[in-house]
């Protein structure tokens, strides 16, 4: 014969279990979750580094087209045509 406080054992026990089991599936998502945002982050890092050395290049590039539209035969090399 099963007494009541038997029962209720086995009841909180069961319930115990199963919130530990969900706390142990909570904590898996994090873990893969948390994995994904780090290669996310990751991968912004890389693209800003490559936006930056992109800004400076077009920023050269700049100076070099307004040395050359400011060029005329007077401050060039080449003749006039």
């Amino acid at each position: 014969m099963t007494t009541n406080a038997t029962i209720d054992s086995k009841l909180v026990r069961a319930i115990a279990d199963e919130q530990l089991a969900n706390n142990v599936v909570m904590i898996e998502w994090l873990v893969k979750a948390q994995q994904q945002l780090s290669l996310q982050q990751r991968l912004i890092d890389q693209q800003q580094q490559q936006i930056s050395t992109q800004q400076q290049e077009i920023e050269k590039l700049k100076e070099e087209r307004d040395k050359l539209k400011n060029r005329n035969s007077k401050n060039s090399s080449v003749p006039p045509s």
